[in-house]
This record gives structure tokens, sequence and C-alpha cells, in this order.
């Protein structure tokens, strides 16, 4: 079985330093293309603990592709970019978990009976 790295709740990346090296997972809530962003890609995460920007610029996105535009829920590896009161996650690397939803879904209704 495919073991993932540990990833970062999203309301802890307010005290990680900038510029560090992490993994985070939500589900996907919203992505935007913009035809100014010269091929960048925004994505919001949720996790149960709040929401992140992440951002795919035009190499990243060519390369996960298919991941970047159906995935529901993602693992994003990144470095956190933080200026004044912004934060985001610069991905690196991006991999579909939502095939776990499936599980989420069967331990939910496990623990409802």
């Amino acid at each position: 079985m495919y073991k993932f790295p540990p990833a970062t709740p999203i309301k802890d990346l307010k005290n990680a330093p900038s510029k560090s090296n992490l993994w985070i997972a939500g589900l996907v809530i919203v992505r935007q293309r913009p035809r100014t962003a010269n091929g960048t890609l925004f994505i919001t995460l949720e996790d149960e603990t709040g929401t992140a920007n992440i951002i795919c610029w035009k190499n990243v996105f060519q390369k996960y592709k298919n991941t970047a535009i159906f995935s529901q829920l993602l693992l994003v590896n990144g470095i956190l970019q933080k200026e004044e009161s912004v934060t985001n996650i610069i991905a690196i690397k991006l991999e579909d978990i939502s095939y776990l939803l499936d599980e989420i879904e069967k331990i939910n209704l496990f623990k409802s009976l």
C-alpha cells in the first residue's frame, strides 16, 4: 500500500516558516486559470482546518495537467510563500488522491451504523 508523506494541516501554515517545503492535502473547491495569467493555474484547497491557495506555474500545470484539472481530492508538494498577510503554496508536485473519498465515505457510513 502506498504510504503518503505527512500532510501539514492548513491551519498550521501560518506558523510554518516562509520557503518551507511541505505537503498539504484537501478538497479542490476552486480552480482558476485567467487568460492574463500566462498559463498559471490557481487552486483553492480545503481541509477540515481551513483553506489554502495553490499556485501552479505553467510548467507544473503542463506536467500534472490531468491531475490539476480532474482531481477532487489533491495532495500537493510545494514551497510556502508568505508576503505580508498573503500565504500561498507554489506547487512542485500534484497527486490525485480522489480515490480515498470512497474510503472516507465507507468509514463515515460504518460510524453511522
